[in-house]
């Protein structure tokens, strides 16, 4: 696959310095997609009378259980026997998104419980994923990271500096980056506008789990940073179809405890 068959080419030095700093546009995109999304799901607070700054808080939590939860259940994943060196567990190389989703999901779940609060909080910061994904992916697709097979496809994406992470800078690849980003937009398009019609407490987090692990199911069958794990499906995939059956079990559980529509 040569350059012209590429029709996303990116050059960007993953890197940018700020004086004596030197930053990763990775862990920078990160910070932005956290400050937008807990824009968003402190909006969502407010038009239901919560608390934003509880909110805002829960947030926090999210970002530093995640940090942890993404380094673990990558080892976890790739090499089970480094949970057993905690001097391994601190990395700047190797992390899962679905570790930090899982971890970061449970510790402000463990919070807002001992804070006695209703699950509406978690509602409100799935309501702010969406487009905080989005925006933290694109350090990812500036990196090169999560790249895919090799293609002549029309988005296709090559890489030309020499620190991007893929392989070849004359090859165009399926950009994993670039995909998360076209499904956490389109999430953010499709359920942000039709957030009033989410009432039950809840609804809005299994919809967002279910919508975001389907997309990432499909969306392996073209990235390679994924081991196989069994039945022709890597361990990511396995971990979206948990999550999907989750969010299932979820929606399923509530509708019978809520007794109907109408029932407060």
């Amino acid at each position: 696959m040569t350059s012209e068959l590429a029709a996303i080419t990116i050059g960007i030095d993953p890197s940018v310095e700020f004086g004596p700093l030197t930053l990763a546009w990775h862990g920078i995109m990160i910070a932005v997609g956290i400050a937008a999304g807990a824009v968003l799901a402190t909006r969502y607070a407010g038009e239901r009378g919560l608390d934003r700054e509880r909110v805002v808080n829960a947030v926090l939590i999210i970002a530093l259980a995640g940090v942890l939860g993404a380094r673990l259940y990558y080892l976890l994943e790739n090499d089970p026997g480094a949970l057993l060196r905690p001097w391994d567990w601190v990395g700047n190389r190797g992390f899962s998104f679905y570790g930090a989703m899982i971890f970061g999901s449970l510790a402000v779940a463990l919070y807002l419980r001992r804070a006695s609060v209703g699950a509406r909080y978690l509602d409100a910061l799935a309501a702010g994923f969406p487009l905080g994904m989005a925006v933290g992916r694109v350090g990812d697709l500036i990196n090169g990271e999560h790249y895919g097979r090799a293609t002549d496809v029309a988005w296709g994406v090559r890489h030309t500096h020499p620190d991007a992470d893929v392989p070849s800078a004359t090859v165009a690849y399926h950009d994993g980056g670039l995909y998360e980003i076209v499904l956490a937009l389109a999430m953010f398009a499709l359920l942000w506008p039709l957030r009033e019609r989410f009432q039950r407490p809840l609804t809005m987090l299994w919809t967002v789990v279910a919508l975001y692990s389907l997309g990432r199911f499909f969306m392996f069958f073209y990235r390679s940073d994924s081991d196989e794990l069994a039945g022709g499906l890597n361990g990511s995939q396995w971990t979206s179809v948990a999550l999907i059956a989750l969010a299932g079990l979820g929606w399923v559980g509530y509708s019978r405890r809520a007794g109907g529509p109408g029932t407060t």
